[in-house]
């Protein structure tokens, strides 16, 4: 039995790419590494998404009772929009898998696995700590010459179920809320436990076309557009079709399939011809190299 599992937390709006993400992790770890995608909510949808999830040899399981339970203590007026009460579900993780996997890898389904995984499977979390990589914004600050900056991104990380801070997290969020939900939790609660590690490992979409294709293992398409969503700067076209070249293979995935209005494509449109025209980051593009790796 293995001890360790790459784990996803999704609904049925989130599967699709969360599905894809899960096989593209599949393929990049080990043999000794379980794939496990766990489901929020009670759906029709379930049964679809567990034979789909066999046919990739991925462990699916079905967690809605646990989460419908445990969410709904939550203000569902704070997710309104794009965010799913859904990614809270992170920070339960150890409540719904097996007591055997001790070292867990948690991915937001957002993410395209591009590389192989090694690192991240052989590094042993010591109880009560956990892995994770700069955000976002952190990394612009340290590029702008900040030298210091302390504030993690919850898309990937990798803990030790024993003495994991989630639950820590989770009850923080209830009293205080917060704009950025599981990750402000967590970042506030943090202590000493984070273990900062590379953004090869939670690599920012925003700066794809900066560096070499092959540095980051993992890609994460955090914020809007998504690259299912179309083909929107940086990314290129062999992005977007990963997701569609699924959705011919599986056609059962349409159901989870949400198309955006022709109004917000055309908004996306702008900001990648914007984003392309500018390139304002292509001048630190050796500078940023030595951030994030």
């Amino acid at each position: 039995m293995n001890t360790q599992c790459i784990a996803f937390v999704t609904d049925e709006n989130f599967f699709l790419p969360t599905f894809v993400a899960a096989i593209l992790a599949k393929k990049h770890c080990s043999r000794n590494t379980d794939v496990v995608i766990t489901f929020t909510e009670a759906s029709a949808g379930v049964p679809i998404a567990r034979d789909l999830c066999a046919r990739e040899d991925i462990v699916f399981k079905d967690t809605s009772a646990f989460f419908t339970e445990q969410l709904s203590v939550l203000d569902k007026s704070k997710f309104a929009g794009r965010i799913s009460i859904a990614a809270m579900g992170r920070l339960l993780l150890p409540s719904v898998l097996p007591e055997s996997y001790e070292q867990i890898i948690y991915l937001d389904g957002d993410v395209q696995v591009v590389g192989p995984l090694d690192y991240l499977e052989n590094y042993r979390v010591p109880e009560g700590k956990f892995l994770a990589a700069l955000d976002y914004v952190p990394v612009l600050s340290v590029l702008n010459g900040a030298s210091h900056e302390d504030y993690f991104n919850s898309g990937v990380i990798k803990f030790n179920r024993n003495g994991w801070i989630g639950r820590k997290a989770f009850d923080f969020f209830i009293e205080n809320g917060g704009a950025y939900h599981d990750q402000g939790a967590l970042n506030a609660v943090k202590g000493d436990a984070w273990i900062p590690i590379s953004n090869k490992w939670n690599f920012p979409r925003q700066f794809m076309h900066l560096v070499d294709e092959e540095a980051p293992a993992i890609i994460h398409y955090m914020s809007h557009p998504k690259p299912w969503d179309g083909v929107f700067f940086p990314w290129s076209r062999r992005e977007h079709d990963v997701y569609r070249d699924y959705l011919r293979t599986y056609p059962q995935l349409r159901r989870f399939r949400k198309s955006i209005s022709l109004a917000r494509r055309a908004l996306y449109r702008f900001r990648s011809w914007d984003m392309r025209r500018r390139n304002e980051l292509r001048h630190c593009s050796a500078r940023l190299a030595s951030v994030l790796y």
